[in-house]
């Protein structure tokens, strides 16, 4: 599936044993798209690297295994898969074990229990995709990224993209989530930047708009 996308598709190598223990840490089982990820995968880097899905880890390349970047899925209740280049995030919903809940900084995630919910860096929301694991994935690589993120790219975007680690985040100004920079993304000014810090920014701004909804 992943050879035959209709964008580029990078399948980053992993260290088997790397593989297996992350496959034991997410506690997904070895024959789920999810496992088979992590298992058999450093990660996928889909459309330049626009996109970075999230597998067994690889160093070489700066990209984070399943296991670092969700240290605590039960507790969480939700799973990080994957991740754009603008700080957009893919989770997958779960249950919080007391509350049933699934939270991202203290903001309730929509949908269903198995879906991808998706963190919009323009909308600062997160929505339902009504995809499971395997959909969203299969959806993604095979084209439909280019229409998902029509609207936030812009003139000579896949060089520039293809230049940043899978570690690193690209931050516009003016930021996407205003009008301004939505209106001017070609004009805007571009860094790439830490995940910590952009993801810790984005979640903010989402959560104090949520308590104003």
């Amino acid at each position: 599936m992943l050879s035959d996308g209709a964008v580029s598709v990078e399948v980053l190598p992993v260290d088997p044993a790397a593989g297996e223990r992350c496959l034991r840490q997410i506690g997904a089982t070895a024959d789920s798209w999810l496992g088979a990820m992590a298992m058999h995968t450093g990660g996928v880097l889909v459309d330049n690297g626009w996109l970075r899905v999230y597998g067994g880890g690889c160093p070489q390349r700066r990209l984070p295994d399943l296991a670092a970047v969700n240290p605590d899925p039960e507790a969480a209740g939700h799973l990080l898969v994957g991740a754009d280049v603008l700080g957009g995030r893919y989770v997958i919903r779960g249950r919080h074990p007391d509350t049933d809940e699934s939270t991202v900084d203290n903001v309730v995630l929509p949908g269903e229990p198995g879906e991808i919910c998706y963190l919009g860096p323009d909308t600062l929301r997160w929505e339902p995709l009504s995809w499971a694991y395997r959909d969203w994935l299969s959806l993604l690589v095979g084209g439909a990224i280019v229409d998902f993120y029509h609207d936030l790219r812009w003139p000579g975007w896949e060089a520039e993209v293809s230049a940043v680690p899978p570690d690193r985040l690209l931050s516009l100004y003016p930021p996407v989530y205003t009008k301004e920079g939505r209106a001017q993304i070609a004009g805007s000014e571009r860094e790439a930047v830490g995940t910590d810090e952009l993801y810790g920014l984005l979640d903010e701004l989402t959560a104090e708009r949520a308590k104003r909804a």
